[in-house]
């Protein structure tokens, strides 16, 4: 397994992939998504994709998009088009005729305030949507004797947290396409592995391997999950957090568009979301404990 060291200062040595293309040929991601179904019994799996062959849109060229989520990955079916531009903006549709969507955008400044979306899967249906994030810093990170850059993301008006982070060359640590840890209904989606030429370049400790898990609450590490329904909220929704052991210091926050924050100390794994406590609309929530950030997503109020 390739160690990985974080650095939050540019050094004046060493060996240093800054700048370099995510959207290559020669690159292929595995995503673990953890689906929750209305049993409710966690789905587990990995996906796996890839870019291959170009493809003409609209005079800009794309690259196919390619997944597979099978373990030995013979099959791998069209999963949209991505292109990349000069300017280190990563863009993504589903089909050929849909909008192009921003994915990331790697020479992003600190503090400043980002429109990005993500792909959201679950067991019935998928769709692209957006998340506002706050760029709260820029450092780099040691993958496989290089020094990566590494963005780290928050949501607006927390300046404390970190919800996600994109590495120079390889995407989100939320999982390639998918942009984001955790998503409302307690859907998960996390970078498992990525591989460059063949070779293993990044592996998330938190797996044991880079295999394909399938089946039925099949994972083989705990997991502490947030999960909020029903979604979206139109009298008197419940948050429940699953697999935490200590929740003396849970903390929740929830925040508008605007990045005004409304939070709430608890001792409990669930508590009410209740309607009438909020104006309709879309909010961004964060729990955290002791041990840091243990969930994060998005929320519609009706």
């Amino acid at each position: 397994m390739r160690q990985i060291v974080i650095i939050t200062t540019i050094l004046l040595f060493g060996n240093f992939i800054f700048g370099q293309s995510i959207v290559t040929s020669n690159k292929q991601w595995g995503n673990f998504i953890n689906y929750y179904s209305p049993e409710p019994i966690p789905i587990t799996g990995t996906e796996h994709i890839k870019f291959t062959t170009d493809t003409l849109i609209n005079s800009l060229t794309y690259k196919n998009v390619k997944r597979a989520s099978s373990e030995n990955q013979i099959t791998w079916s069209p999963y949209g088009f991505i292109r990349e531009s000069a300017g280190k903006q990563v863009f993504y549709k589903m089909n050929a005729g849909d909008p192009e969507r921003l994915l990331y955008d790697m020479n992003v400044q600190p503090h400043q305030t980002i429109l990005v979306y993500g792909l959201v899967t679950s067991y019935t249906y998928e769709n692209l949507d957006s998340i506002r994030f706050y760029v709260r810093n820029i450092d780099s990170v040691l993958i496989d004797q290089s020094y990566h850059k590494r963005i780290n993301l928050t949501f607006p008006g927390d300046t404390a947290n970190v919800f996600e982070q994109w590495i120079d060359s390889i995407g989100s640590l939320g999982g390639m396409l998918h942009n984001q840890h955790l998503y409302v209904g307690g859907d998960r989606f996390s970078l498992q592995c990525f591989f460059e030429n063949g070779v293993l370049q990044y592996h998330d400790p938190n797996y044991d391997n880079c295999l394909y898990f399938t089946g039925i609450d099949n994972m083989t590490v705990a997991t502490t999950t947030v999960k909020i329904y029903p979604d979206p909220v139109t009298d008197v929704s419940t948050l429940e957090i699953t697999g935490l052991k200590e929740t003396n210091s849970i903390t929740i926050c929830f925040y508008n568009l605007a990045g005004k924050a409304v939070c709430r100390s608890s001792g409990l794994t669930s508590m009410k979301i209740s309607r009438k406590n909020f104006i309709p609309g879309i909010y961004f929530f964060s729990v955290t404990s002791g041990k840091g950030v243990i969930g994060s997503g998005k929320i519609i109020i009706n």
